[in-house]
C-alpha cells in the first residue's frame, strides 16, 4: 500500500455548543504523509486515537483502511471536544467527516433521526451503516484473499480459500459482523476455535482460528453489529494469527471484500428539510476554514 497523501482539516466544539455556532480550533495544514496506514498518518498530524477509531469505524462499511486507502486520499472531520476551565479533557463525537478514496468522495454527517437516533447519513440522506461490517476488526491487513484455487500453505494442495484471511495481533478483537444469533461456537477441525452467527435475509458469517471467545457468549445469543465475539488467535490449521472470515448466502460462500452490502435505513423523510440544512452549514464551515489565512 502506498502512504497517503493527506489534507488534514479537523477542528473541535465545546461539549456544550449550539449547532449553529461551532467554535473552532484554528488549526489547518496539508501533509504528505509517509507512513504506511491511515492510523499512523491520522496520528501523524494529532488526531486523537478515539476519533480516527470512529472515523474508521463510520466509513467502515464501504471503506477498508488497510487494504483501499491510495496515496492521494484526502480526509476531513469536525468534531466534539470537552473542555474543563480552557483545558482539553477529551474528545467527543464526530459531527461530519468526509473521505475521499481514489477520487471517489464519501461523506457522514451525524443527524438525531427521531426514529433511529443517532445515525451517520450520506449527502443524500442514505444510511453510511450498512446491515454488515465489510471487515470484522479494525486495521488489520489482507493475507489471503478468496480464492478457490489457493495453494494450502500447510496441506501443500489445491484447496479453495472461500473467505479472506486478515493478519492481526494475537488477541485483536473480532467484531460481529452484522446483528444476529450465534448459531455455533467451538471447536470445528482445520478452522480451531470457532463462531458462526445467524443472520437475517438468509446469511452466515464465519469466524475461525480464534485465541479464545467472549465469555458471555453460547449457542442462541443474541449480538449486535460490532459487538466483540471473540479474539485473534491461531488455533487450527494456521501458520500464525490471523482471522479467516467467511460471508454466506445461502449455501454459497461469497467473496467478503466484494460482496455487495445491504444498507440500513435512511434518514426519517419528514426530517430531511433539517438534515440538509446541518448538513449545508457544515459544508459551508469546512469551506470558510479552508480560505487563505491572511495575517
Amino acid at each position: 500500500m502506498q502512504p497517503i497523501d493527506a489534507y488534514l482539516m479537523y477542528c473541535a466544539m465545546k461539549a456544550h455548543f449550539d449547532k449553529s455556532d461551532y467554535d473552532f480550533i484554528k488549526y489547518s495544514g496539508k501533509s504528505k504523509v509517509s507512513r504506511d496506514s491511515f492510523y499512523k498518518s491520522a496520528k501523524d498530524v494529532g488526531i486523537p486515537d478515539s476519533i480516527i477509531m470512529d472515523f474508521a469505524y463510520i466509513f467502515g462499511w464501504d471503506i477498508d483502511f488497510i487494504f483501499d486507502v491510495r496515496k492521494g486520499d484526502k480526509f476531513s472531520v469536525i468534531y466534539e471536544t470537552e473542555f474543563s476551565e480552557g483545558e482539553k479533557i477529551s474528545s467527543g463525537d464526530i459531527v461530519f467527516a468526509e473521505f475521499t478514496n481514489r477520487e471517489k468522495k464519501y461523506i457522514a454527517q451525524r443527524f438525531f433521526d427521531d426514529v433511529q437516533g443517532k445515525q451517520y447519513f450520506n449527502e443524500n440522506g442514505e444510511n453510511v451503516k450498512k446491515a454488515f461490517l465489510r471487515a470484522p476488526l479494525d486495521f488489520a491487513y489482507i493475507s489471503s484473499h478468496f480464492n478457490p484455487n489457493r495453494m494450502h500453505p500447510i496441506l501443500h494442495k489445491i484447496k479453495a480459500h472461500n473467505g479472506v484471511d486478515y493478519a492481526a495481533k494475537r488477541n485483536t478483537p473480532v467484531k460481529a459482523s452484522g446483528d444476529g444469533v450465534i448459531s455455533f461456537i467451538g471447536r470445528q477441525s482445520g478452522y480451531g476455535r470457532t463462531v458462526e452467527i445467524k443472520h437475517g435475509g438468509n446469511i452466515k458469517t464465519l469466524y475461525a482460528h480464534l485465541e479464545r471467545f467472549n465469555t458471555k457468549l453460547k449457542v442462541g445469543s443474541k449480538v449486535k453489529q460490532g459487538e466483540i465475539i471473540a479474539f485473534v488467535g491461531d488455533s487450527g490449521q494456521a501458520t500464525g494469527p490471523h482471522l479467516h472470515f467467511e460471508f454466506w448466502q445461502g449455501e454459497i460462500r461469497s467473496d467478503p471484500v466484494k460482496v455487495k452490502l445491504p444498507s440500513a435505513k435512511p434518514i426519517n423523510n419528514a426530517q430531511r428539510n433539517e438534515f440538509e440544512d446541518l448538513l449545508a452549514l457544515n459544508l459551508n464551515k469546512l469551506y470558510e476554514y479552508n480560505l487563505p489565512k491572511y495575517e
